[in-house]
């Protein structure tokens, strides 16, 4: 298990945001798990990266469970074939919100599973368990009978070598008992956790409020309750904090070792959990959309504004209005509109092109995942998958320099390009990693090949020339920042157009660069623009 530095959250917890360390790679152990037959595709680690997908998540995250943690995570990574299963239970969230006594009662239940150790129920859904032959069960079976048959021997008959064989079989059992917790240690934190989820789905699947999505539980935990019987002995021991505690916890591993409880019961839960798989996932899926739905509810209470996406008509891929990024402090909103057409954006440093792009990224991811954007007005024509390419670096472990990273990574997108589903390229200084001439040429010819009727690609650049090589295939469209005594201020509004003012040198000049510095910079553009 992973060291964890959790703070234990209030059980009338409300949907504010969590003041908690995150352990992601806990959180997406069922994203790990799941298959994701029924999705259009997963989101890169790149993209995720990119978009900032860690940090958007801990703001949008208000479950109140673990299990409902991963399979929000989940949701969030992986964008829908269809409709999502939010939208699709988007009147479970209108609910909530109108009933907040019912909605509490549910928190209150899904609060039952926030201890860290509820992280361990999404890997019982791989199918990979120990095996478990016949004939080892055999063995375990005769030996837990052979300590009854010699004692009941030297009691009636009095044999001595009855004794010895008592003792020596107490032994064996003793090893496979104490073997077996080495080898079923995670069944020991996983199994209580089970027990505690299918408890949490029977209360649940009662609740009016989930009726529709609790259709198949009751059947699932019908199934389960054998497995319930035989994980009974696969517990955490207790703490031992007096004396009598550790008389009972002896007393309790005689016996255990006297019969092999354990280690038949351990077996036999194995056997069942690949049997059960299937009721398991059930269980467990409808934990953590119930959890989930939950989640979605509190995070637009808190919202300054927000809106669910709509499916636009004719040629419109993506229109927004007064849409933010709810992780910027004091975000300009701004409005898009996106025709038939891609978009290239052209600006300086700092005014916002960055910014705004993966503004819109994680508005088209929300928009699909959650259904909700962080707008006034969102319309999306979905489903769309999104590839990013805006925070390359480096890989020094891989001894590959920037430039190859970024020719390795929009070489994966023109292949995505010619699938035939709809894609989102989004790009940021596209081939910043090589000269001047090169650049231009090339990323005109990747923006060209991109730029396909199913797809739609998003991106900015530092030079203008190619917003009048692209000006028949992209829309343009620029940030500008104003210098005025000597101050330079950005208003990070989105304008219409190619932007050919240049301001670098400019800024430069009021942030104190020696005069005969500038005077040599301006010269040198007099000779290049010659």
């Amino acid at each position: 298990m992973s060291i964890f530095n959790f703070r234990k959250r209030p059980a009338g917890y409300g949907g504010e945001e969590k003041a908690e360390t995150y352990d992601f790679f806990e959180i997406a152990a069922f994203f790990r798990c799941d298959s994701h037959k029924q999705a259009l595709g997963e989101l890169s680690e790149q993209t995720c990266s990119d978009l900032g997908l860690d940090d958007l998540f801990m703001f949008t995250d208000r479950t109140a469970s673990r299990v409902g943690q991963q399979y929000l995570y989940n949701l969030m990574r992986t964008i829908p074939a269809k409709e999502g299963e939010i939208k699709a239970n988007e009147a479970i969230i209108e609910k909530f919100s109108a009933d907040s006594g019912g909605h509490a009662s549910v928190v209150k239940e899904l609060h039952t599973l926030q201890a860290v150790e509820a992280y361990s129920i999404a890997p019982l859904l791989q199918t990979e368990h120990p095996p478990v032959s016949a004939w080892w069960q055999f063995v375990l079976r005769v030996c837990s009978l052979l300590p009854t048959l010699f004692l009941l021997l030297f009691l009636f008959y009095k044999l001595i070598p009855a004794l010895l064989l008592l003792v020596v079989a107490i032994l064996v059992n003793g090893v496979l008992h104490y073997r077996n917790k080495h080898n079923g240690l995670g069944y020991l934190v996983s199994m209580p956790q089970l027990m505690k989820m299918l408890d949490a789905a029977g209360k649940l699947a009662a609740d009016p409020l989930l009726s529709a999505i609790s259709k198949k539980v009751p059947e699932a935990l019908a199934s389960l309750e054998t497995l319930r019987r035989s994980s009974k002995s696969l517990r955490i021991e207790s703490r031992l904090d007096n004396d009598l505690a550790v008389i009972l916890w002896a007393i309790t591993e005689i016996i255990k070792i006297f019969f092999l409880i354990e280690p038949l019961s351990y077996n036999k839960t194995v056997r069942l959990l690949k049997d059960k798989n299937a009721a398991i996932e059930t269980v467990f899926r409808f934990i953590g959309l119930a959890d989930s739905l939950s989640s979605v509810a509190f995070l637009r209470k808190g919202l300054p504004s927000y809106c669910l996406p709509e499916q636009p008509d004719g040629e419109v891929r993506v229109e927004a209005d007064g849409m933010y990024h709810p992780l910027v402090e004091n975000c300009v909103p701004n409005a898009i509109g996106i025709q038939g057409r891609s978009v290239l954006f052209t600006g300086s440093n700092m005014s916002g092109k960055t910014t705004f792009i993966r503004t819109l990224g994680v508005n088209i991811l929300v928009a699909q995942t959650l259904n909700t954007a962080f707008a006034r007005r969102m319309r999306l024509q979905m489903p769309v998958m999104i590839h990013a390419a805006l925070m390359l670096s480096d890989s020094l472990s891989d001894g590959k320099s920037f430039y190859m990273k970024e020719v390795e990574s929009i070489r994966d997108m023109l292949s995505y390009s010619q699938s035939e589903q709809t894609n989102l390229f989004l790009l940021d200084e596209i081939f910043k990693g090589t000269n001047t001439t090169e650049r231009i040429a090339a990323a005109k010819a990747v923006l060209s090949f991109l730029n396909t009727s199913r797809n739609i690609v998003v991106v900015s650049t530092h030079d203008t020339e190619l917003g009048t090589f692209l000006a028949n295939e992209y829309d343009l469209y620029h940030f500008c920042e104003t210098i005025s005594g000597g101050m330079l201020s950005f208003d990070y509004k989105l304008k219409s157009g190619n932007l050919y003012q240049r301001n670098a040198i400019r800024i430069l000049e009021i942030n104190d660069y020696p005069a005969s510095l500038i005077e040599d910079a301006y010269s040198v553009i007099r000779q290049i623009e010659g």
